[in-house]
């Protein structure tokens, strides 16, 4: 789902989250092209515009709401994954949500440490990946994140959708992180 307001760290969700971690299941932030309207709205005129800003910063403002709130202190055995948003984001959000957290800590009173302490228990969907990027940028997200909090996601059967061999090609991973992002983490997330 898109937007979701209030953002995912409200106190409104708790209750799910609480039956989440006691059934042992994930919660799975998955954005949307619903919230483009909010760029049309706002002006921008092409697709390319809106696709670019609207699921990164849907997927950016619910990392920070439930990095923030302290849903990961609140639920420490909980999964969460956010999906749709690529990863070449991710280092720049957490750096600069640190940053922030160094500078007002008291805004942020349910966190007991630097809020990409938490992120790093995360996991992150692939899709869409973005293999325009160098190697050596996937290669820095990849280390920073974990290949081991990566699930490969296709988007089938939209057209701008992932195939497996986006995974497969990267020359940085081995046959461990392939095998992991391609399969076993998701395995491991949902219980199968």
């Amino acid at each position: 789902t898109a937007g979701a307001s209030p953002p995912l760290g409200n106190r409104k969700y708790d209750p799910i989250y609480e039956r989440c971690e006691d059934m042992d299941l994930p919660v799975v932030y998955h954005t949307g092209g619903s919230g483009l309207d909010e760029y049309v709205r706002a002006g921008y005129q092409e697709m390319i515009e809106t696709h670019t800003l609207g699921f990164l910063e849907s997927n950016m403002s619910q990392i920070v709401s439930v990095a923030c709130q302290g849903v990961p202190e609140k639920y420490p055995d909980l999964d969460i994954v956010f999906m749709e948003s690529g990863v070449t984001y991710i280092p720049g959000l957490v750096s600069r949500l640190d940053e922030e957290y160094l500078k007002r800590p008291e805004e942020a009173p349910l966190l007991d440490t630097r809020p990409s302490e938490y992120i790093t228990d995360f996991y992150f969907g692939t899709q869409p990946l973005e293999i325009s990027a160098r190697n050596d940028l996937l290669e820095l997200c990849f280390d920073m994140i974990g290949t081991d909090r990566l699930l490969y996601a296709s988007d089938y059967p939209h057209w701008d959708f992932d195939s497996p061999s986006v995974i497969n090609d990267l020359p940085m991973l081995d046959d461990d992180d392939r095998r992991a992002i391609l399969a076993g983490n998701a395995m491991e997330v949902f219980g199968v």
